[in-house]
């Protein structure tokens, strides 16, 4: 009897090891940070698309916060998994998604007397327009500009106000929260939805990668045919982002 009991226990207690739940699949993710989108705090339109295309417990996101530049640096070195929100053409070596995961609105801060005459991106044509670096705006348009890019958008806010740049390429929440820390009151209209382009996730041409793009491109088609990824992204835009 003791040894049958013994033999059942034993039975079990393998029964048990074999139904123990593997490790989660650590993705390494670098993002910028975009109010609404990708927000400090791991929410936004972004995290909610990767909540229910890398569900826990079976997938783990570590999240690093970092300027625009340095992701595309690091996924195209292999240094990170994956990153969040590229346009064609953006990187290189990486894979992007299969579908967009939005369809990206590009902002303009503008000085008044262009806001005044505005028709459209052709009033930028051969003005001074800044924007952050990596971001490539110029490359979603014809119109010739003389465009320049840098890594601090608070010095670029401050010359516009002052008049030794013409506009400002970025998005109205991020331009809006920095005017109250301009050296001098906000002196510039914003004109919403001056350019567009497909927005994507970007993986690491790697064998992870190449998994994590499967996984995610199958789980995304979902989303998308059952009107999930409308629906948040329309209550995305509906808070103002």
């Amino acid at each position: 009897m003791r040894s049958f009991l013994t033999a059942l226990c034993l039975s079990f207690l393998s029964l048990c090891a074999f139904a123990t739940p593997s490790k989660p699949v650590i993705i390494h993710l670098v993002t910028a940070t975009w109010e609404g989108f990708a927000n400090p705090d791991e929410t936004g339109y972004y995290f909610d698309i990767l909540q229910r295309t890398f569900p826990a417990p079976e997938w783990q996101l570590d999240v690093q916060f970092m300027p625009f530049a340095r992701t595309l640096y690091l996924i195209e070195h292999n240094r990170a998994d994956m990153i969040l929100s590229v346009y064609r053409g953006d990187v290189k070596q990486s894979l992007l998604s299969e579908n967009p995961v939005e369809v990206d609105s590009i902002d303009a801060a503008v000085t008044p007397a262009i806001a005044a005459s505005w028709i459209g991106i052709e009033s930028l044509s051969y003005r001074k327009v800044q924007a952050m670096l990596a971001y490539r705006f110029n490359m979603l348009t014809p119109t010739p500009m003389y465009y320049e890019e840098s890594s601090d958008m608070l010095n670029m806010l401050n010359n516009l106000n002052a008049g030794r740049v013409d506009a400002v390429l970025d998005y109205q929440p991020d331009i809006l929260a920095l005017a109250p820390k301009m050296k001098e009151p906000q002196n510039f209209v914003v004109i919403q939805g001056v350019l567009k382009a497909e927005a994507f996730f970007a993986f690491s041409n790697t064998d992870k990668g190449r998994m994590l793009k499967q996984q995610f491109d199958m789980a995304h088609k979902k989303l998308i045919d059952s009107g999930e990824q409308n629906r948040l992204y329309t209550e995305t835009k509906a808070k103002g982002f």
